[in-house]
């Protein structure tokens, strides 16, 4: 029994311990629409501006210089201002670079070059399990800044549509399931590990149901950081082949041995593997199959580009590939 408690007390600790070291690097994000001094509506004053509140929404500082990382679908509206409150004060911000397909927002504070930001620490969403203790931060309806829950990880490569304001239906692909509240405001927000990690952005609450949250993994931030920190731009990787994903149907159509991969195509009156492509590079060909990509299968659920959003210039990666009914490994180095 003795044992049991000690551990407990050990564990909360370790929590309690991984929110106070990230509190810090918690911004809330407010999204505004400029108005008259004069007018009636609830407003808010920043620097002799006034401002109505439309909403808000979560993130978290990344680097030392002040790039902050959250969802893009709640600062979309480009007829709206965005200002970031952070330690009690705001700050102007610029959109640095989005992914509107994967919803996600860099987003540069504007403050003097020699200011220094606490960051966070980011994880590998791909070595989370079921299970798995995770603690949410975030700034829910604009009322209770600095939110913590926690849950656990309670399923994972999640699909879901959902309803946007400005922007109609979004579609989100591989995300994490948890039973840790989310609330309006929330996204944008970290999702952390036990080892004070973030593996995830938190998105969205599904309607209608209790303990269903999701979020984005953490991953493809990884890669648009590596890229801004090496180039100084977003490197978009390419094999350079033109494909189509493998089902019962395409099986039979095309009689093909698999019913999964990706088939590059022949007889077309465009070549499928593209001249000067790192595909021609490395010697792929009309008519194979792309089975896997390090070591994951490709589907209608995970094609090709779900793999390579992750990678990064000069990263390697491993094809495995049908031929002529033999299985080949090739090696590509992902490079200009």
């Amino acid at each position: 029994m003795f044992n049991c408690l000690f551990k407990t007390e050990t564990n909360d600790n370790k929590i309690i311990n991984i929110i106070h070291k990230n509190l810090p690097t918690i911004v809330s994000i407010f999204a505004l629409k400029p108005i008259d001094a004069s007018t009636n509506n609830t407003n808010l004053k920043i620097k002799n501006e006034y401002f109505e509140k439309i909403g808000n929404s979560s993130g978290f500082i990344a680097t030392t210089n002040g790039l902050v990382i959250t969802n893009f679908h709640p600062i979309s509206n480009r007829q709206l201002v965005y200002k970031i409150l952070w330690n009690d004060k705001f700050f102007d911000c610029a959109l640095f670079h989005y992914d509107d397909i994967n919803d996600i927002a860099v987003l540069k504070l504007q403050v003097d070059k020699k200011q220094i930001f606490p960051t966070v620490k980011l994880g590998d969403a791909t070595k989370i399990s079921l299970g798995e203790t995770v603690i949410t931060i975030g700034n829910v309806l604009d009322e209770f800044e600095k939110t913590v829950s926690k849950g656990i990880v309670s399923g994972l490569s999640r699909y879901v549509k959902a309803d946007s304001n400005y922007r109609g239906v979004l579609e989100y692909k591989g995300l994490i399931q948890t039973d840790a509240a989310i609330n309006p405001g929330n996204s944008g927000g970290p999702l952390f590990n036990t080892q004070g990690q973030v593996i995830g952005i938190t998105t969205l609450a599904v309607s209608g149901v209790e303990n269903i949250g999701l979020a984005i993994p953490i991953n493809p931030v990884k890669k648009i950081l590596r890229d801004l920190k090496s180039f100084g731009a977003i490197k978009q990787v390419s094999l350079g082949v033109r494909y189509i994903i493998i089902d019962d149907l395409s099986k039979q159509t095309y009689n093909l041995p698999v019913n999964y991969g990706a088939f590059i195509v022949y007889g077309t009156s465009q070549p499928s593997v593209l001249t000067g492509s790192l595909a021609e590079k490395y010697g792929i060909k009309e008519g194979d199959i792309i089975l896997e990509i390090n070591n994951q299968p490709i589907n209608l659920k995970h094609p090709i580009n779900e793999y390579l959003k992750n990678v990064c210039m000069g990263d390697t990666i491993k094809l495995k590939i049908l031929r002529d009914q033999k299985e080949l490994i090739i090696k590509i180095n992902m490079v200009n």
